[in-house]
């Protein structure tokens, strides 16, 4: 589910940087050296079009001084929007679009898409809706299919045109207590007026989503419009927006949220006796700045910022769109994951599976049925036990993890969808949407 607008309510279903970096950005100023001959653009596009963010930040830290002064500030552009400079990569880019409709579309077209997420991101809803939309008549004018499903996201965001921008009123870091629910998932109290609820704390959300129930309780004017989002099940499900004008997350007071409004039969799921009110999605989240989870005891948010040792220009989490995505090695070597704090299970891609069969030796060949909103799909999957996942130095084994054999909406763009199942064996992560660094404590740091 890493398509705008999409949230990856898979509950069951499944709800500052450093100075290294900023050189490695500015360097799409830099003189073109004379001493070594221009390096290929081909092989940057060709990473990003296979999306290997990690391999693609360092391909272009290390061609950067070499490229054209078109190339290096296009590919800069791109990898600040990945690694959350959205400001950054608004200037570098912002004026390459009306040069690159000239002479090279097929940029032009990326660099619109990459433009309408920034914008997105900036809470800039209608521009980003018209971005897209130049995006999508730039590929059908060159017959070529859009690289982010442009007329799509165009009419999602549209939805949000003349909504005002999120903002953030907080004093400071903070923490609060979480509580796992039935299903293993974590939860953590909002106030919205006199409404007190227990939200599913969300990454895989691109938005924050309530139930139509409580989007009733309160008063809030949701769209008369639907947009289509694609749920972990594959289903398409037909959903509104609204916004709500503020939500108290402990001390912190988040403002002009918006939100998807579900229907309450699409995130009601008898057979468990499970429902979801609401999910706090990755643009909350990431206004805090960091959110770090001790496993058993509370959730803090707005954190000391995360460092690397090492190579400081480097990160591990990048974002597509709104969606984060990690390095983590589950036996094929360091490869990239979505990760889901709203997912049980960890599920595998069927590019995971292509990589190679050795660590599915002992696996089980099963039908597999992903539960999302508006229904379910069965995918044959391999289930194995005693495969050991490696995240930030340290290593966990989950009881189990499926190793999907065909293609599923929900896994197909990376390598797999890490969920609580390998979360929940760390006694601690943090996502630290600042230094785009994913950390972990506890597992077993000295037997990877």
């Amino acid at each position: 589910m890493a398509k705008i607008f999409v949230s990856r309510l898979n509950a069951i279903i499944r709800c500052i940087v450093s100075g290294g970096l900023i050189a490695i950005l500015i360097c799409a100023s830099c003189p073109l050296s004379a001493e070594q001959p221009p390096a290929k653009s081909s092989d940057l596009d060709l990473l990003l079009a296979r999306k290997q963010y990690d391999k693609f930040e360092r391909e272009f830290t290390a061609r950067a001084a070499r490229l054209t002064a078109e190339d290096r500030t296009y590919f800069g552009g791109v990898l600040a929007n990945r690694i959350n400079l959205v400001d950054r990569s608004i200037l570098l880019l912002q004026p390459l679009i009306s040069g690159l409709l000239m002479s090279n579309p097929v940029h032009a077209e990326y660099a619109l898409c990459t433009l309408a997420d920034n914008y997105a991101r900036n809470f800039r809803y209608g521009k980003a809706a018209n971005t897209y939309l130049q995006a999508a008549l730039v590929a059908e004018a060159n017959r070529a299919e859009s690289t982010c499903n442009a007329r799509h996201e165009a009419a999602r965001w549209a939805l949000l045109d003349g909504a005002p921008p999120q903002t953030i009123q907080s004093s400071g870091p903070f923490a609060l207590s979480g509580s796992n629910d039935s299903l293993g998932l974590l939860r953590v109290p909002v106030n919205v007026g006199t409404y007190a609820g227990s939200w599913i704390l969300d990454t895989g959300a691109n938005l924050s989503v309530v139930s139509r129930s409580v989007a009733d309780r309160l008063g809030l004017a949701v769209s008369t419009r639907t947009a289509d989002a694609a749920a972990s099940s594959g289903h398409s499900v037909p959903v509104r927006v609204a916004v709500i004008p503020q939500i108290q997350l402990g001390p912190a007071l988040i403002r002009n949220v918006a939100v998807l409004v579900a229907e309450d039969s699409d995130l009601t799921f008898p057979s468990m006796n499970y429902r979801i009110e609401g999910c706090l999605g990755l643009p909350v989240l990431m206004a805090l700045g960091a959110v770090s989870v001790v496993q058993g005891a509370s959730v803090h948010f707005a954190g000391s910022l995360e460092t690397r040792p090492g190579n400081s220009a480097a990160h591990n989490i990048f974002l597509e769109r709104f969606t984060p995505v990690v390095i983590a090695d589950f036996g094929h070597g360091d490869q990239l994951f979505t990760v889901d704090t709203g997912a049980i299970g960890t599920i595998l891609s069927m590019a995971f599976f292509g990589e190679g069969e050795t660590s599915i030796d002992a696996g089980q060949l099963r039908a597999l049925e992903i539960l999302g909103a508006g229904g379910s799909v069965v995918a044959t999957a391999y289930e194995v036990d005693g495969l050991v996942a490696r995240v930030d130095g340290h290593c966990v084994t989950p009881q189990l993890v499926d190793i999907l054999t065909q293609h599923s909406n929900s896994t197909d763009e990376f390598y797999g969808n890490v969920g609580q199942n390998v979360l929940g064996l760390f006694a601690s992560y943090t996502f630290d949407f600042r230094s785009m660094h994913f950390s972990v404590t506890g597992g077993d740091s000295g037997g990877c």
